[in-house]
């Protein structure tokens, strides 16, 4: 099923093989330019010749530095006291860009990626996302799961090694199902998290456990979640979710036959969830009764596409 997704639409080369070759740090120091960087990239990743770099800036929190039609800068512009780590995200043309993530001391001061993003171009939002997922993972990587020990960043971000032990650990994505709950009149549910503020309301979804397929997953979350039992389910379409390392796979699933469309919430993640026609979700939201959910959302892009079939 054809879906566009905005954080699954950017196009640029992550230039992979030249990840163990770039001092960042040092070209961070002024000890390796960007002219040697780019020469690096080109000598290991046949096909690419960047001749600049710019950088993407990120803070905590999923937040940007930039505005929403320039959000890359010159090395020369940054504050490089306030850097926390940097990581090589790829060559988008002839362009090699680095994330790096800097210390967001007054975060009202920054854009929110979830909020602002979709105001940005494709690739441009797909990176800052990359990003962002690597900076929360590397604050949550410091130290070795082994021994304990202290870790530090290789293969420019993409890797964190311990000083004890060698071990080696790669940045976490966590598999989660989102997914469109549909009854016999065509009707779609929609649920209400309990740490949600009032009103907003999206798609059941959770995390895979071990062992578990994704359909499986489907039909235990809905379950668990809204008490109701699944007869049929249809794979959508996927989207990084990285705030912080969540992969969503997005399905369609329909009610057994015969099954009342009566959700029963768990009262501890859902509090409350119910059916609603194209007419009553649209009324509903236009009242202020419920708030769609994130724009960039893959949520957001599944009830949009349900609204647009009537």
């Amino acid at each position: 099923m054809s879906m566009e997704l905005p954080l699954a639409a950017g196009k640029w080369d992550p230039a992979t093989y030249a990840r163990p070759h770039l001092d960042l740090e040092a070209w961070l120091g002024g000890d390796v330019s960007s002219g040697e960087l780019c020469a690096t990239i080109a000598a290991h990743c046949p096909g690419l010749h960047p001749q600049a770099v710019s950088v993407l800036v990120i803070g905590d929190n999923h937040r940007f530095a930039g505005s929403s039609l320039q959000p890359r800068f010159p090395v020369e512009r940054l504050e490089r006291d306030e850097v926390k780590g940097a990581f090589f995200l790829g060559v988008d043309e002839d362009v090699a860009l680095v994330a790096v993530h800097l210390q967001s001391q007054r975060e009202e001061e920054w854009n929110d990626l979830r909020r602002q993003g979709l105001l940005l171009a494709d690739t441009d939002r797909q990176l800052l996302a990359v990003g962002a997922g690597l900076a929360a993972w590397h604050r949550r990587a410091r130290f070795c799961a082994v021994c304990g020990a202290a870790t530090q960043i290789r293969f420019a971000g993409w890797q964190r090694q311990c000083g004890g032990c060698q071990h080696v650990e790669y940045p976490r994505i966590d598999p989660s199902v989102i997914v469109a709950i549909f009854d016999s009149k065509d009707r779609l549910l929609l649920a209400h998290n309990t740490m949600w503020r009032p009103g907003y309301a999206s798609l059941v979804a959770g995390f895979m456990e071990i062992g578990e397929s994704p359909e499986q997953a489907v039909v235990r979350e809905t379950f668990e979640e809204v008490g109701l039992r699944i007869g049929r389910v249809e794979y959508v379409a996927s989207q990084p979710w990285p705030f912080p390392r969540s992969l969503m796979l997005g399905f369609k699933a329909y009610l057994e036959p015969d099954q009342p469309a009566a959700p029963v919430v768990d009262e501890v993640e859902i509090d409350w969830a119910r059916f609603y026609s194209r007419a009553e979700y649209r009324q509903a939201v236009q009242s202020g009764e419920v708030e769609m959910p994130n724009p960039i959302s893959i949520a957001r892009a599944m009830i949009e596409q349900w609204l647009a079939q009537a």
